[in-house]
């Protein structure tokens, strides 16, 4: 009997061994494919953008050309008349999902905070 009881693990050990290398094999290839594709269309990308851009004509100018006029300015919009300067607003409160202030602070004093 040549088979000693350790020798199970060492042949699962290795076939274990054996798909991990040949998973590492599979990664490269991938990752090669993927950077020569990568590559591909960087390289077919800076081409496309190293073609000169064709210069856009400029129509000749007439002799009597007059200046070009500044725009305006526009006015400011009108303010609201609808709504008297007056009125007092509300100040900001804080909702406590629908509760009165009152209801919130018996709230949290029953709680003794």
């Amino acid at each position: 009997m040549n088979n000693a009881p350790g020798n199970d693990e060492t042949d699962e050990d290795h076939e274990a061994g054996k798909q991990a290398d040949a998973m590492k094999v599979q990664l490269r290839k991938d990752v090669a494919s993927w950077s020569a594709a990568r590559s591909a269309t960087y390289s077919r990308d800076t081409a496309d953008a190293s073609v000169p851009v064709p210069p856009v004509p400029v129509p000749p100018e007439a002799p009597a050309a007059k200046p070009a006029t500044r725009a305006k300015r526009m006015k400011p919009a009108a303010i609201d008349a609808a709504k008297p300067a007056d009125t007092a607003r509300k100040p900001f409160r804080m909702s406590y999902d629908g509760v009165t202030e009152a209801d919130y602070i018996s709230y949290i004093i029953e709680r003794g905070a």
